[in-house]
């Protein structure tokens, strides 16, 4: 039996984690170089594998772990085309929810947009996805080991809005990068909190509400790195 459509579509990269085309590593390449300046946790590329030439079979002319700089990158151009797809690694991926649970709305809200979100290519981004209470929980883990790409905001308690504004302020300081968004819930939380973030509306009544916060969710993520903005 042929695998479904939908089958295939679970198991798809969709956040492109792991992986870009020639013509990716250029616009990041280059636009790292900015980001660089600016932010305190540094962004690069890494092959995870040895790329060989195309017509030279068995010559490796960038060996596995190397970090693509803007000369590996016109290395790459003379030998592949822009859509050629490449294994990378690079340190800002994966998802932050940021969302409390210590009342009932908030543990519904914060359950809904992790199953979501663990859902996308069919659970294969759970490594890259976590969940704190607050933005003083964020900032200790980014402070260490943890560097995501994108900032979900979601259930904050009402008594808890200012530090938390003043902590996001801070946040921003340590990296003005970080792709952020906030969820707003008709029922749970029907009012944002941060004016200047990109909000997602759910509403209760509307069930395709959930399908399209899946398709911002993965369009703010793989949106390019844009010189303009940085």
């Amino acid at each position: 039996m042929e695998e479904s459509d939908v089958s295939k579509k679970t198991r798809e990269n969709i956040l492109k984690i792991g992986q870009c085309t020639l013509d990716e590593i250029e616009e990041k390449v280059k636009a790292f170089r900015v980001m660089n300046q600016h932010a305190a946790k540094k962004r690069y590329l890494i092959t995870r594998e040895d790329v060989y030439d195309p017509f030279a079979p068995g010559k490796v002319i960038i060996p596995k772990a190397s970090e693509i700089d803007i000369s590996v990158a016109k290395l790459l151009r003379r030998h592949f085309k822009g859509e050629h797809s490449f294994k990378v690694f690079q340190p800002d991926e994966g998802i932050v929810i940021i969302s409390d649970m210590g009342s009932m709305e908030g543990v519904s809200l914060s359950m809904d947009l992790v199953t979501q979100i663990m859902n996308l290519g069919g659970g294969a981004y759970e490594g890259f996805i976590d969940r704190v209470d607050s933005f003083t929980d964020f900032i200790n883990h980014l402070k260490k080991a943890l560097f995501p790409k994108l900032i979900i905001i979601g259930y904050i308690p009402k008594e808890r809005i200012q530090s938390e504004i003043i902590n996001f302020v801070r946040v921003k300081k340590i990296d003005n990068y970080l792709r952020t968004i906030e969820i707003t819930h008709s029922v749970l939380k029907p009012q944002s909190f941060f004016p200047k973030v990109r909000q997602v509306p759910i509403t209760q009544e509307d069930p395709k509400s959930w399908g399209r916060f899946v398709v911002d969710i993965v369009r703010e993520y793989t949106k390019p790195y844009l010189i303009e903005d940085v």
